[in-house]
């Protein structure tokens, strides 16, 4: 049955994601009032193995531990993160799969007792893969649901639309460019808010990434890339004991910008490298 939805209707989604993607941009771009705050750079280097499965089917495994630069003592370990998923191809253009994310960090409560949480987060996700002239564009749907480990927070659904455009320029024996370039808006599920409820960004995260893949074999690739991660919100006006207003309310636009390094290690089912349309380190 799936089958023949996905042969007979690609126009359609395709139109609706770029609808969706306009949508998304005008949330995201329409800042009129908006402060923007700049936080410091971040570091974020990861590790995943991929095990490559007939076709261009694989499961993979990664860690994700990003590092806040600027602290009092410099390079501060803010949480560390396990990645894992599945993804099957049902043919040249459709796929689709699951990914299980777990972000474990600690908080000091009274008495600078520390305590342990876990955020677990699982995602079903849909893609579509496009040829423009030798240019690879894809585009990735996925909706999630964030289970928090902290005492006090509420799980929430949401969604994310990741754009990519990409390009394997071979450069001589087995090595190979993949220069690319993705932006991905992010926004959680609000199917009913309370009266009293602070209103809330209609987009609520974007990432704007460039890299450069680097493929030395058919086993070994890694990725340098940078991104400019954005967080929106309303935040309220704070005063002082005189009630003079210290820090105006309203919309505030938080940008951090990311520079990342991921490794990656890939082992083919039967222990013989196959052909196969590998996708970038950021699944």
């Amino acid at each position: 049955m799936y089958k023949v939805f996905l042969k007979k209707c690609p126009q359609t989604l395709g139109a609706f994601l770029v609808i969706l993607l306009f949508a998304l941009l005008n949330g995201a771009l329409v800042k009129g009032q908006s402060r923007r705050v700049v936080n410091g750079l971040e570091v974020s280097p990861v590790l995943q193995a991929e095990y490559a499965l007939s076709g261009d089917d694989y499961l993979f495994l990664g860690t994700n531990t990003p590092f806040s630069t600027g602290g009092f003592d410099g390079f501060n370990l803010d949480r560390a993160g396990l990645n894992m998923g599945y993804e099957r191809f049902w043919n040249t253009r459709w796929s689709g799969g699951a990914t299980l994310g777990l972000s474990s960090y600690s908080t000091t409560g009274g008495g600078d007792v520390s305590s342990l949480y876990v955020d677990v987060a699982p995602e079903l996700f849909l893609r579509h893969w496009n040829t423009l002239g030798s240019f690879n564009f894809r585009q990735r749907l996925g909706v999630e649901y964030l289970i928090p480990g902290g005492v006090g927070n509420e799980s929430r659904a949401r969604t994310r639309l990741r754009f990519d455009l990409d390009r394997l320029i071979p450069v001589g024996g087995q090595v190979v460019l993949r220069p690319r370039l993705s932006y991905e808006a992010f926004a959680y599920l609000r199917f009913q808010r309370d009266e009293d409820e602070p209103k809330e960004r209609t987009i609520d995260f974007t990432a704007l990434r460039g890299e450069v893949g680097f493929r030395l074999s058919d086993h070994f690739d890694f990725t340098p890339w940078f991104a400019y991660q954005s967080a929106y919100s309303n935040v309220l006006q704070q005063t002082d004991i005189d009630g003079k207003v210290v820090i105006p309310g309203g919309r505030r636009n938080f940008v951090t910008p990311v520079l990342g390094l991921d490794l990656r290690y890939t082992i083919f089912k039967g222990k013989q490298a196959f052909e196969r349309r590998q996708l970038p380190t950021q699944h």
